[in-house]
């Protein structure tokens, strides 16, 4: 497998790569989906998003704090390994110049 350079997603970008059920994903991940090794369980009061990355491998990396003790916290959610998210992410390097 191919793989790219990591690039910097904005909000815009991050909603034109994910679909409505992609975005829910995102969304249950962000809100109770990410576990704190500062707390040493779950972000109970979500994650305040600082970046989000789309990677070498086509997957998205959100990187924030924990929004009950503002510990660091990063979750790769994985999208490359599915053909259609793949397929948008390819165009969109493209789209950029980044392939």
């Amino acid at each position: 497998m191919r793989r790219f350079s990591e690039i910097k997603l904005n909000v815009f970008q991050l909603n034109i790569l994910l679909n409505e059920e992609e975005k829910a994903a995102y969304d249950h991940i962000v809100q109770e989906g990410t576990y704190c090794v500062h707390c040493k369980e779950m972000c109970e009061e979500g994650v305040d998003v600082k970046e989000n990355f789309l990677n070498e491998m086509n997957d998205i990396l959100i990187k924030g704090k924990c929004k009950k003790c503002n510990g660091r916290v990063s979750r790769f959610i994985e999208y490359g390994e599915f053909d259609e998210f793949r397929e948008k992410a390819l165009r969109f390097r493209k789209s950029i110049g980044a392939e």
